[in-house]
């Protein structure tokens, strides 16, 4: 595991050497540190409007945002940050849970003071917001928008709806084996799995680069305990206005697992991206930025339980 670790940092550095073209212009990184001395990287865009906080998913980063954080700006006061363990944040040798993160969430939301918060959660990002709302109730949020996840990835009794890929301890245990062969080959695999519509060249290299500053021995713990929570008996407790984005064509999980957090969610809106894989908000950032900008003015007001954009 130390030789893992000196492996992860000598690659970081590599990368920290090429600054792609799809890298947001002149955003600054700030830290945030939390309860247990983790430093969280992340940028501010805009300085008026509605508070929003962009929660990326598993061997992701802040930067996934590219195509949002620029427009949503325009309106509102963006921040995105690296989860531990991902981007530039710090990568302890403990926290590998899903509750951990969301105590990170917290420890985020507290140290800049922010209130009225609507969390935009992506893939695994929608657990960390699940899990923050049952260890700490609604507090500092006003309203949720998840992407691409469903209630529960392994595979149950009562439940056939989850991952494609890691559903159960075969598939997670084929999972951290690539993990700890190839942290590169995973992140191809993850672009080829998320994409349905084409993205620029130069946006591919920079998702790359960035899943490749992850530590591949975390995310494979990390995985481990994601993948085998269920949020199904949460859901229904959700009071706050959540509107649910999924992929019509997502290559991570059935149509109708993610769906199901909409039917379950009180106040929740199914939106699906027909032509649209898991990272659906980079292959029609127009049409998700517009979406949430709605939604951020107006809520579910007027808008159907489910609808399909083309």
């Amino acid at each position: 595991q130390q030789q893992q670790q000196q492996q992860h940092q000598q690659q970081q550095r590599r990368q920290r050497q090429a600054r792609p073209m799809a890298e947001t212009p002149a955003a600054a990184t700030h830290y945030a540190t939390t309860n247990d001395g983790v430093r969280l990287a992340y940028e501010r865009a805009g300085t008026t409007g509605p508070v929003v906080v962009l929660i990326h998913g598993w061997s992701g980063s802040r930067k996934y945002f590219c195509r949002n954080i620029p427009a949503l700006a325009q309106k509102c006061q963006v921040y995105a940050y690296d989860q531990r363990f991902h981007g530039h944040s710090g990568s302890p040798s403990h926290g590998h849970h899903v509750a951990r993160l969301a105590a990170d969430l917290r420890d985020f939301l507290e140290a800049l003071q922010l209130t009225d918060v609507t969390v935009v959660g992506s893939s695994m990002g929608c657990a960390v917001i699940w899990s923050y709302v049952e260890l700490f109730n609604l507090q500092r949020l006003k309203q949720a928008v998840f992407v691409d996840q469903a209630p529960l990835q392994n595979r149950a009794p009562d439940w056939q709806l989850g991952s494609k890929g890691c559903y159960d301890a075969a598939t997670l245990a084929a999972l951290q084996k690539t993990l700890n062969e190839s942290l590169e080959a995973v992140a191809d695999g993850n672009a080829e799995g998320c994409l349905s519509l084409p993205l620029p060249e130069d946006i591919m290299q920079f998702l790359k680069q960035e899943t490749m500053r992850c530590n591949p021995h975390a995310l494979g713990q990390l995985m481990a305990d994601h993948t085998q929570l269920d949020w199904r008996p949460l859901l229904p407790l959700l009071t706050l206005p959540c509107l649910n984005c999924v992929g019509g064509c997502s290559g991570v999980f059935p149509l109708e697992g993610c769906l199901r957090v909409g039917e379950l969610a009180p106040d929740c809106c199914n939106v699906v991206f027909s032509r649209a894989n898991h990272w659906l908000y980079l292959e029609q950032p127009d049409d998700f930025n517009r979406l949430l900008l709605e939604f951020l003015e107006t809520g579910n007001a007027g808008r159907p339980k489910r609808e399909d954009t083309a």
